[in-house]
């Protein structure tokens, strides 16, 4: 009992320390940096023109934000998709804003 206890003491002391050395060393190569960065900015570009392509094709009204009736308009089985509108129309105002839709997309 005492030994385990002594070996996950020395473990909570030695494991964070790894970590923060590990990080360390990640933040000396500038390289690897610039490579988040990048990734960073790809994946906001990749968030940006997917809700982009989704206002163009349901919002008619171009008002940057996803009306019941606009997500509803074209959609073949209206009851699946009115409970997913529902689902992610987080603050129930009946219009889906950027922040909804890129949940709604999976980003």
């Amino acid at each position: 009992m005492k030994t385990t206890a002594i070996a996950l003491f020395l473990a909570a002391l030695i494991v964070p320390s790894h970590l923060a050395s590990a990080r360390e060393r990640e933040r000396e190569d500038p390289r690897k940096e610039e490579e988040r960065k990048k990734q960073e900015r790809a994946d906001k570009d990749r968030k940006r023109d997917a809700v982009k392509d989704f206002l163009k094709k349901k919002d008619k009204n171009k008002d940057s934000s996803i009306s019941r009736d606009e997500y509803l308009a074209d959609e073949e089985d209206k009851e699946a998709a009115g409970k997913k509108f529902d689902e992610y129309n987080k603050n129930g105002d009946r219009s889906l804003t950027k922040k909804e839709i890129e949940a709604l997309l999976g980003l």
